[in-house]
């Protein structure tokens, strides 16, 4: 699977859970408002109560309220408990599926990107200042996917999806087969009284009238070009005004474009699958549909033959009672405990009731006031609440600030490291601004200060400065940080000419690159470690400022990454400087994320550098080997 199909499944898986989640608490409130109110509504607003939990699940988007019953129960609650105190890289790769030392070494180059771009663009965590408005993250999808196994449970979900629209698929065949084995039935008595109830219920769309065994009938099978299908055999136990009552309830289910509905129902079904109280809301939805449906026919009869019109459901039920819950049907079916349900709801039917409902009106009003809005991210209950919200915001501000800059393509390309980026860089900020709470107004100010002078200096000159950082925790726990010290070229020939000047390792074009991959760009970056670290530490204790400034020349380069472009693929080659530690893996290896997770990288480790070459796209290993050797030049 391509990485785009992959991060827009995920995009997608995610839209359904907390679709899912939030028309479960919906339905579990219709419940309990059908019960409590199930002698004072009537059968059409029963049934118009489900329209919300529909709604909901079609919505892409919601406005946010205060309102809103999700600030109450909050899918991102539950989630961030289960997810609290969790490592970000282990929980990135436990959720994918692996676990390895090659999850250390992509971190290392994610970490070593972030530090180039804070070097470059002069944003880094600082003291937070007034924050404006906010931008809403997905905290709790990527809380989710941190609790493990993501991509499992997408493909469990989109095994369930295919299978169910196969059988649907197939089922629909079927009954469309049922449907032209059948007969029209033209005699002159039924036709005069199929157009005569027709008229009654005022249909005017063209509709067929068959008789068929195969399909369980009486029923309407279609909603584009609709067909009242009826058995032969209950057809000569019928009497007149039977059969005018069962075809006005046929009639009443193609006015009210039920079997449209029920499709509607049925793809949602199909799609969250997985949540048992949308399978009850459905059967419950079918019952409703069906006394919504009497009601609409009782409402074009007179009072008198309201219970003649129960004894022929009775009749037509004890005669067969087939399975209507197919999408493509919407027929005169119940079972024993919802047939009494109906014929009290016949014997006490009220035309006036049907018309207009002040109460039915006002709860589904209420309903979509309640449900149908987001919770207000920014929403607070109490003061110790609105001062946590307020240091929530000015962290996620502080963090959208600093993401503006672009971030890394092999970042961008995948939407679980964009998540997991972002979620590390807000944990960060987030700390800063709890640890900015202790430290005096002079020392902020100070530090502010510094910062926009090394700013102005790395711009101007490109000269690369260390900064020692008295509070570390303004620093995302780092007490070093660096500025500058980084080139750019997109010219090849720039790039040679600064190279020649180096000491040390550098790339080289490599000759065996593929054919139609061209140069695009190449980042050379300063040393981060050697003696020149100490030292600034020492000069930077002894300072006792809130923050030391060392200019550093340096002429071994720690980090060249060239790039090339074929398209929108992307093969990268880089050269990293091992930390003082080293590694316990030496020479050729490949990394073992799962096959979803791009890019792929193959590693090279000698005594002190990593060489790595990464590309978007599916190359054998030992084509990379040899690109990486062709390109490094010792």
């Amino acid at each position: 699977m391509s990485p785009s199909l992959h991060a827009s499944l995920l995009s997608f898986f995610e839209w359904i859970i907390r679709g899912s989640f939030m028309a479960g608490i919906l339905i579990v409130l219709v419940l309990i408002l059908q019960f409590l109110m199930k002698n004072k509504l009537e059968a059409r607003w029963k049934y118009l109560l489900w329209v919300p939990v529909v709604i909901r699940l079609l919505l892409p988007w919601a406005p946010e309220s205060s309102l809103s019953l999700y600030n109450v129960f909050s899918l991102e609650g539950i989630v961030h408990q289960q997810t609290q105190g969790s490592s970000f890289w282990h929980n990135l790769w436990k959720g994918s599926g692996a676990e390895s030392e090659t999850a250390a070494h992509v971190e290392q180059s994610f970490i070593v990107e972030r530090n180039s771009l804070i070097r470059e663009t002069g944003e880094a965590p600082i003291p937070p200042r007034e924050s404006g408005n906010t931008q809403k993250t997905h905290f709790w999808w990527s809380g989710f996917k941190q609790m493990g196994f993501t991509s499992i449970l997408m493909s469990v979900w989109l095994a369930g999806v295919l299978f169910l629209a196969a059988k649907t698929i197939y089922d629909h065949l079927r009954l469309k087969q049922a449907l032209r084995a059948g007969r029209s039935i033209e005699t002159p008595f039924l036709s005069a009284l199929f157009h005569e109830t027709k008229q009654l219920l005022g249909v005017k769309r063209k509709v067929r009238f068959v008789a068929s065994e195969s399909i369980p009938g009486p029923a309407v099978v279609g909603f584009y070009k609709p067909a009242v299908v009826i058995s032969p055999n209950l057809l000569v136990t019928l009497k007149k005004e039977q059969i005018q009552y069962i075809l006005a309830h046929e009639f009443a289910h193609i006015r009210r474009w039920d079997v449209a509905v029920n499709w509607i129902m049925h793809i949602i079904l199909i799609l969250h699958w997985f949540n048992p109280l949308l399978w009850l809301a459905v059967h419950k939805a079918r019952q409703d549909q069906e006394m919504a449906c009497d009601a609409c026919m009782l409402d074009r009869m007179s009072p008198q033959q309201n219970n003649a019109y129960g004894q022929t459901i009775i009749h037509v039920l004890e005669y067969f009672s087939g399975n209507h819950h197919q999408p493509g049907l919407a027929g005169l079916s119940a079972t024993h405990k919802q047939m009494k349900r109906r014929l009290t709801m016949i014997k006490h039917f009220n035309k006036k009731s049907y018309r207009l409902s002040i109460l039915g009106m006002t709860m589904i009003l209420a309903l979509g006031s309640v449900t149908l809005v987001n919770a207000k991210e920014n929403d607070a209950k109490s003061a110790p609440q609105a001062a946590s919200v307020q240091l929530e915001q000015d962290s996620k501000s502080a963090v959208n600030n600093q993401l503006n800059y672009s971030l890394p393509k092999e970042i961008m390309a995948s939407s679980e490291n964009l998540e997991s980026y972002k979620k590390e860089h807000e944990k960060a900020v987030k700390k800063a601004a709890e640890a900015a709470k202790a430290i005096p107004a002079e020392d902020k100010k100070f530090i502010e200060s510094e910062i926009d002078r090394v700013k102005e200096l790395t711009q101007e000159s490109g000269d690369m400065y260390v900064l020692y950082h008295k509070y570390k925790d303004l620093n995302s726990g780092l007490d070093l940080s660096y500025w500058g010290g980084i080139d750019h070229y997109t010219s090849y020939e720039d790039y040679l000419k600064k190279a020649s000047t180096l000491e040390g390792s550098i790339l080289e074009h490599p000759s065996n690159l593929p054919e139609g991959y061209k140069f695009s760009k190449v980042r050379i970056e300063g040393p981060t470690e050697g003696k020149f670290i100490d030292e600034v530490r020492a000069e930077g204790k002894k300072s006792g400022k809130p923050i030391y400034v060392k200019k550093i020349d340096w002429k071994e380069a720690a980090t060249i990454r060239l790039e090339y472009t074929n398209g929108k693929d992307i093969l990268a080659i880089s050269k990293y400087t091992l930390d003082s530690e080293g590694s316990k893996k030496k020479g050729f290896f490949e990394d073992d994320f799962p096959a979803h997770i791009y890019p792929k990288y193959v590693f090279w480790h000698t005594d002190k550098f990593e060489y790595s070459i990464s590309t978007t796209t599916d190359m054998p290993k030992e084509q990379k080997i040899e690109i990486l050797k062709a390109a490094v030049k010792e």
